[in-house]
């Protein structure tokens, strides 16, 4: 079995995670026919046959990757058409895991699916398969304490909602911790879509601890994943986008973080501006050093007083007074313990995709 110490090259950028697949199931060979066997429940005193179903799904669990296989029926205008679903996800590439799903590694993913010997079908077909319920994934990293405070502030941002299917949820567990946006089943695509931001380092070193033993030497640390969902055709279509998975694994990392831009503003509000002029303010660096402590004593976060602060500028005048504020940050305030943090929480914020 191959292992993989995790490149750390590897674990930024947007990519997919996992996806369902539907292929005609007569462009499919089965090769396991227990997928579609007749399942009957006999009386152990008469030999009756009491009932009797077709079974449909087929799967797989090895080393903490988990493949599930299925056969549907869909009723178009004049027929009804039988597919093949596969559920894919990342864990499928094995010691790749950290690339997700690219065009680089999609011969692979196809190999390791036809090799499970459930079902047969050409790499041509895969890429043809149309997908549904699709998880754009972005990994990062940060410290705890940092995520915690962008966190609460995002979390103090969200969108209100009393609808029981909408809304945001903080989780900070010793083993589970971030903050997730409605729920996964929304079929509320546009105005409450799933989306989520949780430690990847816990989720390996817990609820996928078989899969991170068997195929990583280690386990990145203090490692972060933005995760939303793409539910359907109709929900590509919003973005002009295709469903096939050749024309997904074709969308440049500008097209995906354009859909996870619209996610983030169905489910977090603007960041509050204040309109103030600060043109007045005298160049003397000692007066706005401690004009800015003075804020951040207060318990402002950096991003917020930026924000505030040059809410009434734009343009030139707006980038040289950010500018300014910026050197006067990493000249006086960062070198000063505990203010370090303020800096990197903005960070996270611009990495996350919440600048609006």
């Amino acid at each position: 079995m191959s292992r993989s110490t995790v490149n750390q090259t590897l674990v930024n950028g947007w990519a997919i995670d996992s996806l369902k697949i539907r292929i005609p199931l007569n462009r499919v060979q089965i090769l396991d026919e227990g997928i579609r066997e007749v399942v009957a429940n006999v009386s152990t005193r008469t030999g009756e046959v009491l009932q009797e179903k077709e079974n449909t799904r087929s799967s797989r669990d090895e080393h903490g990757i988990k493949t599930e296989f299925s056969i549907e029926k869909r009723a178009t205008q004049f027929e009804t058409v039988q597919y093949l679903i596969i559920l894919v996800n990342a864990k499928q590439l094995k010691e790749r895991y950290f690339e997700g799903i690219k065009g680089k590694n999609i011969a692979q993913l196809h190999s390791y699916l036809v090799g499970l010997g459930v079902v047969q079908f050409s790499l041509k077909e895969f890429l043809r398969g149309e997908c549904t319920d699709i998880d754009f994934r972005k990994d990062f990293t940060a410290k705890e304490d940092e995520m915690k405070e962008a966190f609460d502030f995002m979390h103090g941002n969200a969108k209100a909602s009393t609808d029981y299917d909408k809304g945001s949820k903080l989780f900070w567990k010793k083993d589970n911790k971030g903050l997730q946006f409605n729920k996964r089943n929304t079929t509320k695509v546009r105005t409450a879509p799933f989306l989520k931001i949780y430690s990847k380092t816990l989720d390996l070193l817990h609820k996928s601890n078989i899969f991170a033993l068997s195929h990583f030497d280690t386990i990145p640390q203090d490692l972060w994943r933005l995760e939303f969902t793409i539910k359907n055709k109709k929900h590509l279509d919003s973005f002009g986008h295709g469903n096939s998975l050749s024309e997904l694994i074709s969308l440049t990392a500008d097209q995906i973080e354009a859909m996870s831009t619209k996610s983030l503003k169905a489910v977090l509000n603007q960041q509050t501006r204040e309109l103030k002029e600060t043109d007045g303010i005298p160049p003397k660096d000692v007066y706005e050093v401690n004009g800015l402590i003075w804020l951040l004593d207060e318990g402002h976060q950096w991003h917020t007083i930026k924000h505030r602060l040059l809410g009434s500028l734009k343009g030139s005048n707006r980038s040289k007074k950010l500018k300014r504020m910026d050197e006067l940050y990493e000249d006086y305030i960062r070198p000063i313990e505990g203010y370090s943090k303020h800096f990197a929480v903005d960070d996270i914020l611009n990495q996350i995709g919440y600048t609006f």
